[in-house]
C-alpha cells in the first residue's frame, strides 16, 4: 500500500510539472527591435472556439514585455503592433500585422470574441504567430527600413528619437551614445531625478515630455 502512495505521489508531482512546463513554454514574448514606442495587442483561440483579443500593452524600443502567458493547448496566438501616435511623427507612423481582422477599442480591452466587433470596435489586422515551444514563442517586430546590430542601439535610437521630437538636434538617429546624446540625457536626468541611464525610466519621463510640448504647440 505504502509502495502505492508513493508511485500515485510521483505521479502527480510528474503531471503536475508537465502542465507548469506546458504554461511556461505557452508564454508569448514581445521584442521591439525598432526605434518606436510600439502598441501591441494579442488575440488567442479559446476551448469554446471563439478568439479573445487583448490590448494594449506599451513595449519600448529594445525591450521585451510578455502580453499574454495563457496555456495554449491548442490554438493559435495573434498579434498587432502599431507605433504609439503620441510618440511618434506622424512619417514614422508603423503598423505590424497583416493576416487575420480582429476586433480592438482605442483604450484598453479584453474582447471575449474579437471575430466580431460591437458598438465602439473596429477590425484592424493581426499576424498568426506559429507557436514554437522552443523558444518560448519570442517575436522580433522590426522596421525594415531602419535596422540596428544590436539591441543596446535600438534602445539609445529609441531615445534619440524622441529626444528629436522634443526638439533637440541629434544629428543621425545611429543609436550611438555619444557625447551629444549623453549630455542631454544628463540634463534630463537631473530634472527629473533620474540617475545613470536606466532607459526604461527615462522612456516614460520623455512621453510625458512629448505630451506637453504637443499641448503648447496646438
Amino acid at each position: 500500500m505504502l509502495k502505492q502512495s508513493k508511485h500515485f505521489f510521483w505521479l502527480v508531482t510528474a503531471l503536475l510539472l508537465f502542465v507548469m512546463s506546458a504554461q511556461v513554454h505557452a508564454r508569448l514574448e514581445v521584442c521591439n527591435r525598432t526605434d518606436l514606442v510600439l502598441m501591441v495587442a494579442v488575440g488567442y483561440d479559446t476551448a469554446e472556439e471563439r478568439t479573445v483579443s487583448e490590448g494594449w500593452w506599451r513595449i519600448y524600443p529594445g525591450y521585451c514585455e510578455v502580453p499574454v502567458d495563457v496555456a495554449m493547448l491548442k490554438g493559435n496566438y495573434y498579434l498587432h503592433a502599431e507605433s504609439n501616435p503620441r510618440s511618434t511623427m506622424p512619417v514614422d507612423a508603423f503598423t505590424w500585422g497583416e493576416d487575420k481582422p480582429l476586433c480592438i477599442e482605442l483604450s484598453d480591452f479584453r474582447i471575449p470574441d474579437g471575430n466580431f466587433c460591437t458598438d465602439g470596435k473596429t477590425a484592424v489586422s493581426f499576424n498568426q504567430v506559429d507557436k514554437n515551444w522552443r523558444n518560448f514563442n519570442k517575436i522580433d517586430i522590426y522596421y525594415d527600413t531602419r535596422r540596428y546590430e544590436n539591441v543596446q542601439r535600438t534602445k539609445v535610437a529609441g531615445i534619440q528619437r524622441m529626444l528629436s521630437m522634443l526638439g533637440y538636434d541629434m544629428g543621425d538617429i545611429d543609436g550611438v551614445l555619444g557625447a551629444k546624446t549623453v549630455d542631454v540625457l544628463n540634463e534630463i536626468g537631473r530634472a527629473n531625478q533620474i540617475f545613470g541611464f536606466d532607459f526604461k525610466l527615462i522612456y516614460p519621463v520623455l512621453e510625458q515630455l512629448i505630451a506637453e510640448k504637443q499641448k503648447l504647440d496646438q
